[in-house]
Formats: C-alpha cells, structure tokens, sequence
C-alpha cells in the first residue's frame, strides 16, 4: 500500500476537528501593535471603521492612525521609493480615503479631504484624533460626537499641513 494511502484518512480526521473547533461564521479579531507606535491597534467595529492600512508593493501594514502610516512612509527607509497607498479610515464605513504617493515622489489626496489632528502627537489617543474626512462637515460631526476620545487641541488640517506634521516624525 502506498504512503499518501494512509495520509489522506489522517488529513481529512484533521480537517474534520478542526472544522469542530473552528465552525464557519466565527470570525477571530486579530490584534496587533501599530508599526509605527507600538500600541495595539484599534480595531473596526459595526459602525466605524479604525484600522489605517499602508499598502506598499504586496505588503499591507496596519497602523493605530493615518499619522502613524504616513509618518512610517515618509521617514522609513523601506518606503524610500515607489508608490504608496495609506488607505485612511472616513466617516464612512467601508470606505476608506485613498492617500497616496507615486513613485515619483508626489502625494495626492481626494478633493475636499480635510484631516483631523492635534498639535502634539498623543499616541493615547492618534486613533481617535487623526482620522480623514471627506468635507468638513463631517469632520465636525465627528468631533462633536467623538469629544472624549481625540486630544483637546485637535484642529482640522489640511493634507499639506498634515504632510509636513510627519515629515521627521519620531516614534
């Protein structure tokens, strides 16, 4: 009798627990620290989305906010070159704001995007306080919503503004 005779009973006994113990429908939160702060990264609920994504070539690196990621893409060496897309939580489940930087070296946001920051970074609350808008009306409903959970010298910046805040930006 041939080898993979025997392997093909113990494979599928393998697959069957593990279907036991892992039925379909569970869905596991996977949680990690941010790239850039370290801090455990703020995980997406039923309704709004926190996770800030880099994708770079075929990487996808999660972060704790969109400052963490462009920070991270703008002074880390592996990001040096090459094109950049930080897919930036909105107010909009499910529909992240695109931030991007070709491999030319230019950044490029949607028009009317306007970013909430604060003037000194408090990595306690970059989840909450830097975030992407897609006017400023949202922005502000976020705020008035959201006000225990973003520093209390947040502003609305705009992607330049925001660009150069990163720009150097230390862990």
């Amino acid at each position: 009798m041939k080898r993979t005779a025997f392997r093909r009973p113990i494979v599928a006994a393998i697959a069957g627990l593990l279907a036991f113990a892992f039925p379909t429908g569970t869905v596991f939160a996977h949680e990690a620290p941010c790239a850039f702060c370290k801090r455990d990264i703020v995980q997406d609920t039923k309704q709004a989305d926190n996770e800030t994504a880099l994708r770079f070539g075929r990487k996808r690196i999660e972060y704790r906010s969109v400052f963490c990621a462009l920070s991270d893409a703008q002074n880390a060496k592996a990001f040096a070159s090459g094109t950049v897309t930080i897919l930036a939580p909105s107010e909009k489940k499910g529909l992240p704001i695109p931030v991007t930087r070709t491999s030319g070296g230019k950044w490029s946001v949607p028009d009317n995007t306007v970013f909430l920051g604060a003037e000194k970074v408090n990595h306690a609350t970059c989840a909450g306080t830097y975030r992407a808008f897609t006017s400023r009306a949202a922005l502000d409903a976020y705020v008035k919503t959201n006000a225990k959970s973003i520093s209390p010298d947040a502003k609305p910046l705009t992607f330049a503004e925001l660009l150069v805040q990163t720009k150097g930006a230390g862990k």
